[in-house]
């Protein structure tokens, strides 16, 4: 029996061995196009052999082993695939590649995911070479002001974890609740800060009601698609990526130091008739350096910056698969620290960083023939270290600009950390703060998951095709805060013997910790499309889209009630029809009916049709006859009403609720009851009108091309709180209504230019811009006293102020013009317009000044040179006038920033700019100017650019006032890139390199701006903020 196993054994391991040991065939040649010109790059590779295969190389040489029966692919970009059986030993394959006119023909990517033949394209839609932003950038978000037009972009950060931009299509269209742009990454909502560029496969902006409304409600302020890789049937690619990034401060406020702090103080008291600050003694030990306790000289730039800060990112990602199964998997991470420079003694935190961390997974199925299903996944991890003082570095950044160089010293001699005892409450330095005052972590998390259901219904009728796709996502953000005090003292004088006296202002306090902030938010998403398409004799182009979707999102951090505990919920019905006859006469027509909780029964949803058309004369064969050098143009048009619900930010505005528990009145002793909310029964959807106008063409062989758009948005039933309802209703709240009116207007486009100088080498010539105005038509406001102090028919967020008329010449000036209100005032202080005539300067008096602080135009234009393996380009963007005032005008986030720009605005606690010390840039009397030894000819400067100083703020020099208003306008060398793509040697090609890309990349390296403290983009925070870095990138890209 032994024997028979045996002998069975050896059996099937000879089989085996024959198995495996079947003949290996040689097949190599060479790949050349329909011109007989040889194919570099070219893929070659095995069907449904996943790794296995080659690409040709410079001459269009490949070699591959193979099986009998093997299926061979041929696969290269703008050609059609060819296959070829293995037979026999081949040592001379000549392959011949047809182009494939429909893949070369532009393909834009639009609503639903569409994919659309740019010629048949009606709407305005904006199709972003990806070439263009794969370079390293911090996010996203950063590449698209100046890179794509319709966009307008504003950063206003350079830290670690809040350096993104904020963006507006075709600007800001609406005073409501939101005014931001919809974003979908693979049809669900997403963040584009949370996306490698890597993985993006297209990226499409649309703009008009026509391109967004099969979106509804979603899409009132335009879209961002983003679509990302997928598997493919060919041979497994590997890409990996690093880079490492170099960022270092170019524009940075420059204050005083201690000797001329001390001077100018003095001439501000002077300049008041009061004492001077520092007597000469004092003057003496600050210039020499004699006591550096109780005269410092700091520079808190110095001490808590460091010159340069390092960002590394890494990227890798695997396409492939075979005709049953595709796949795409990436993973990527960066490592971002901040610039400070931290105290190697301090025990809480070693590194202020921003890390994120993804994983994106796409998979393909074929079930059937007819039937695919796809599983998606994308998670998204962020952590952030910052000092436990706060929740950024902002405050770092107000210590600095507030504490001057004397107020207090680093530390005392004697090793006490200090603070300045300033009664309200004690001030401690940006040092202590950054070093001393424990670790704060903030840790998001988000993930989506989705899974999706094509069924080709084409046996029922060709080209029809049903998908459905279902998605959960879900967000975790976490906050805490390990805080620390340390002993803090202030020294108030010297004892007999010398020795510092100290009060003890801050006491040590040990590590307490705290949950900050905790939340969670999870969405559920379903969404269905139905299209078909169809060509009717060759001429007639009909296409159909019919599309549901539903919404239930629920957060923790808006669980205050039982009411907001109710899951935010949408429903949606939107459809498109498009025809085209002979790709000459297009026309498209859209609707959609969308349903929203911000409505009571009745009237909760929403009906928004859109039409567009399009005419391209370029197909009429006697234009391409008498006009050859015109190979495309197209003239477009849209009309549509789009809705927004996005108008509160109360849940179910329409109810009214009722306080229970409200005061007792009238001898009653039970709870009293008012109206906590009153309720918009009649509330309406926010609707739209959008019109657009658009030209594109190309010219010389499509060497030339462009795109013109022209558009205006006009908003009606902005939702507002009513000011206008009698007080004698009785009303405890003012109810809301669609009273508002808003419309913008402006243009859109982009030129490029290609040309090729021989064979090996090009030039590239792009440029864009974005031009938006707006209008508010109807603001309810209560009544005003002077037309000009009403919002309505004024660009919406305009800014409002005093109008200055210089400075006062002398005391007859003062004698001679209205009383000012504003406090005490001397010659060389601001003299402002009585506009009303009343012989007094008042609030009254504030009239519109200028455009709000977002820009109103930017524009970007940028050269690449190729030659052979090398390229280089340039890209600059900007931005037209921009009204920025450094006084007066809170920014954004609510506070104002005049601190650190009025000299001495809060005495000890008031830096000041090292171009105050110019004498022409300040205001002096001549009497002063003759005794200190200043130049004459600069004393009472009528042009001065700060007022008479005084020692402490002065209210009236502190108004909001046109003397106040700066130009924020740029033009910023925004990127430069070479780049260099690697001979691959032979050798490094058997390790299975088949090209490595190196690239240097350069970012804000110049800007030319009027702005000389700080980045224009910052202007508003008078150097209070983290300012924008330039920085320089050495990047490896490797494919495998």
């Amino acid at each position: 029996m032994k024997k028979y196993i045996l002998l069975s054994l050896l059996f099937f391991c000879s089989a085996s061995i024959l198995m495996g040991q079947e003949k290996q065939l040689t097949i190599s040649g060479h790949v050349f196009d329909e011109n007989k010109e040889s194919l570099p790059g070219v893929s070659v590779y095995l069907k449904d052999r996943a790794g296995v295969g080659t690409s040709t190389d410079i001459d269009g040489a490949f070699k591959l082993s193979a099986k009998k029966g093997d299926m061979i692919i041929f696969s290269f970009i703008g050609y059609k695939k060819t296959e070829h059986i293995v037979l026999k030993d081949e040592k001379d394959l000549r392959i011949i590649l047809k182009s494939d006119a429909q893949q070369m023909d532009e393909v834009v990517i639009t609503g639903m995911g569409t994919k659309e033949k740019k010629v048949n394209l009606t709407g305005a839609v904006t199709n972003v070479d990806i070439s263009q932003i794969q370079t390293p950038a911090t996010s996203l978000t950063n590449m698209l002001g100046g890179r794509v037009p319709g966009i307008i972009s504003v950063q206003s950060s350079g830290e670690p974890g809040s350096n993104m931009s904020e963006f507006w299509i075709r600007g800001i269209g609406t005073f409501g609740a939101s005014s931001s742009a919809l974003v979908l990454i693979d049809g669900l909502e997403g963040n584009l800060n949370s996306i490698d560029p890597a993985d993006i496969e297209s990226f499409s902006v649309l703009k008009d009601a026509s391109a967004t409304a099969v979106y509804g409600v979603r899409g009132a302020n335009g879209v961002v698609l983003v679509t990302t890789k997928h598997g493919t049937s060919d041979k497994m690619e590997v890409n990996v990526r690093a880079n490492v990034k170099i960022s270092y401060l170019t524009k940075l406020p420059e204050y005083l130091r201690a000797y001329d702090y001390a001077v100018l103080a003095n001439e501000a008291s002077a300049m008041r008739g009061a004492q001077p600050i520092y007597d000469d003694i004092e003057l003496k030990a600050i210039q020499y350096h004699l006591d550096p306790d109780f005269y410092p000289d700091v520079s808190w730039q110095d001490e808590i910056l460091k010159k340069t800060s390092l960002q590394q990112t890494y990227y890798a990602s695997a396409r492939g698969g075979g005709s049953i199964a595709r796949y795409f998997v990436s993973m990527n991470m960066s490592n971002e620290s901040a610039i400070y420079k931290q105290d190697e003694n301090s025990k809480y935190i070693k590194d202020v960083h921003y890390n994120t961390y993804g994983m994106r997974l796409n998979v393909d199925f074929n079930l059937t023939k007819t039937t695919e299903l796809y599983f998606g996944s994308d998670i998204y991890l962020s952590s952030q270290a910052l000092p436990g003082q706060g929740a950024s570095t902002d405050q770092l950044w107000d210590a600095q600009a507030k504490l001057t160089p004397l107020t207090i010293p680093v530390r005392y001699s004697t090793g006490e950390l200090p603070t300045y005892k300033s009664g309200a409450a004690d001030v401690y330095s940006p040092y202590a703060m950054l070093n001393y005052t424990g670790l704060k972590n903030i840790n998001n998390y988000s993930g989506t998951y989705t899974i999706r259901l094509q069924q080709d219904f084409g046996f029922l009728l060709k080209n029809l095709s049903l998908n459905i796709q279902g998605a959960f996502s879900n967000s975790s953000y976490f906050e805490e805060t390990r805080y620390v005090k340390p002993d803090m003292y202030w020294a108030e004088r010297r004892d007999e013997d010398g020795n510092l006296e100290f009060v003890h202002t801050i006491k040590k306090e040990g590590t307490k910790y705290n949950k900050d902030k905790d939340s969670q938010y999870r969405k559920y998403f379903l969404q269905a499309n139905l299209t078909w398409k169809t060509m009717l004799n060759d001429e007639h182009r009909i296409s159909a889209l019919m599309h549901y979707e539903m919404s239930d999102s629920k957060a923790t951090l808006d669980l205050k009630d039982g009411m907001a505990a109710i899951p935010l919920r949408y429903q949606g019905l939107s459809g498109k029809v498009s025809y085209g006859f002979r790709d000459t006469y297009l026309l498209d027509f859209n609707i959609g009916y969308t349903g929203s909780e911000n409505f009571e029964k009745g009237k909760r949803f929403g009906f928004f049709p859109a039409i567009s058309g399009g005419w391209v004369p370029t197909q009429y064969e006697f234009m391409q006859e008498k006009l050859p050098w015109l190979n495309f143009l197209k003239i477009r048009a849209s009309y549509g009403i789009v809705g927004n619900d996005r108008i509160s930010d109360k849940r179910f505005p329409y109810l009214t609720i009722i306080n229970e528990s409200a005061e007792k009145g009238w001898g009653y002793n039970g709870a009293g009851i008012t109206e906590k909310q009153m309720g918009a029964d009649n509330l309406k959807w926010e609707k739209a009108k959008k019109i657009d106008v658009g030209i594109e063409g190309e010219l010389f062989n499509s060497k030339l091309s462009f795109v013109v758009d022209f558009f205006k948005d006009i908003r009606d039933g902005i939702f507002q709180q009513r000011q206008q309802v009698p007080g004698y209703i009785g009303l405890v709240s003012m109810p809301f209504g669609n009273v508002g009116s808003m419309k913008s207007y402006g243009s859109d486009g982009n030129v490029t230019y290609i040309q090729d100088i021989g064979k090996d080498m090009s030039l590239t010539f792009r440029g864009n811009f974005t031009l938006s105005n707006n209008k508010v038509n109807y603001f309810e406001e209560a009544d005003t006293k002077y037309e000009y102090n009403s919002a309505t028919g004024r660009p919406y967020g305009y800014q409002k102020g005093l109008i200055a008329l210089g400075l006062f010449k002398d005391d007859e000036d003062i004698a001679n013009s209205p009383k000012q209100t504003f406090g005490s005032y001397l010659p060389g202080d601001i003299k402002y317009k009585d506009v009303n005539g009343d012989g007094v300067v008042n609030g009254d008096d504030k009239v519109p000044l200028s455009f709000n602080s977002t820009p109103r135009f930017m524009y970007g234009f940028g050269v690449e040179f190729r030659y052979k393996r090398l390229s280089a380009a340039v890209l600059f963007k900007g931005t037209g006038n921009t009204d920025v005032y450094h006084v007066g005008v809170p920014a954004p986030n609510g506070v104002l920033y005049d601190e650190g720009y009025i000299p001495f605005y809060g005495k000890q606690t008031g830096n000041v700019l090292s171009i105050v010390k110019n004498p022409a840039n300040r205001w002096i009397s001549r009497e002063y100017a003759e005794k200190m030894g200043i130049d004459p000819s600069l004393a009472e400067n009528p042009n001065a650019r700060f007022p008479r100083m005084s020692y402490g703020n002065l209210e009236n020099n502190s108004q909001t006032s046109s003397f106040w208003k700066d130009n924020a306008k740029y033009l910023r060398l925004s990127e430069v890139n070479i780049n260099y793509s690697v001979n691959v040697p032979k050798t490094i090609k058997n390790l299975g390199i088949n090209s490595i890309d190196l690239s240097l990349v350069g970012n804000n390296l110049c800007v030319w701006d009027k702005i000389d403290i700080c980045d224009p983009e910052q202007a508003l925070y008078n150097g209070r903020r983290y300012p924008i870095p330039a920085s320089v990138t050495l990047q490896a890209y490797i494919k495998f």
